[in-house]
């Protein structure tokens, strides 16, 4: 399978639209899968890891707007595009669904080519700013609140230092991606002068502080440092 096989998850309630969106997209080559409710979004999104993501507004338990809410504020799948597949076609529905974070809006009924045309033009300008537009993210038991400035690890506040601060941030934006040392000098904490030595302690002290979490840290060998989740 190609790494640019589009991916979908169709989020959606009624089984007979939920079941033909996923057989027209498998006909074009898609691997699609379907959840009839959010209440297994983030586990499903673990598993199945869609590159787009189809999602009804008016669902029994998570409404769509809570299920944006939701991916968006994760830190692996976080910049997911989001296409609102529904019946509400109100001018408000669809602005109130875009400011929360949704990528494009679709009403019911629709035409099936137009709507996978549109996915497929949404994976591929994806790289989108979510991200840096988010208030806080979510990883595994850890929040980072960037509005205020604090990081939560099971409900319970961790005192970082700016520096560890600003490190945790880069690795979680950056997540999976290797972060090297002369970045963070240079950039996360604008400081060319610091050696390597200095980061290596600043790393293991948030380490330390993270506890579990900090385990998903790893040190790339000569080059810098990554974050799996």
């Amino acid at each position: 399978m190609s790494e640019n096989t589009l991916r979908v998850l169709v989020v959606e309630d009624e089984s007979e639209i939920r079941e033909f969106l996923i057989s027209q997209f498998a006909d074009t080559g898609a691997i699609s899968s379907g959840l009839p409710s959010g209440d297994q979004i983030i586990q499903t999104l673990e598993s199945f890891r869609p590159n787009i993501i189809l999602l009804d507004q008016m669902m029994p338990g998570k409404s769509g707007k809570e299920i944006i809410k939701e991916i968006r504020a994760h830190a692996l799948y976080g910049e997911t595009p989001i296409m609102i597949v529904t019946g509400l076609a109100s001018e408000s529905d669809k602005v109130q669904a875009l400011e929360i974070g949704a990528d494009d809006y679709v009403t019911k009924p629709f035409s099936v080519k137009e709507l996978i045309a549109r996915a497929h033009a949404l994976v591929r300008r994806s790289h989108s700013t979510h991200r840096a537009q988010q208030n806080n993210l979510v990883v595994k038991d850890l929040i980072v609140d960037f509005s205020a400035h604090k990081v939560i690890l099971r409900g319970e506040e961790i005192a970082l230092t700016l520096t560890e601060y600003n490190i945790l941030c880069d690795l979680i934006r950056q997540s999976g991606q290797v972060v090297t040392r002369e970045k963070l000098r240079e950039q996360t904490l604008g400081n060319s002068k610091l050696t390597d030595r200095t980061i290596d302690v600043h790393m293991a002290s948030l380490r330390k502080k993270l506890a579990d979490v900090g385990d998903t840290i790893e040190t790339v060998r000569g080059v810098g440092f990554r974050m799996v989740l």
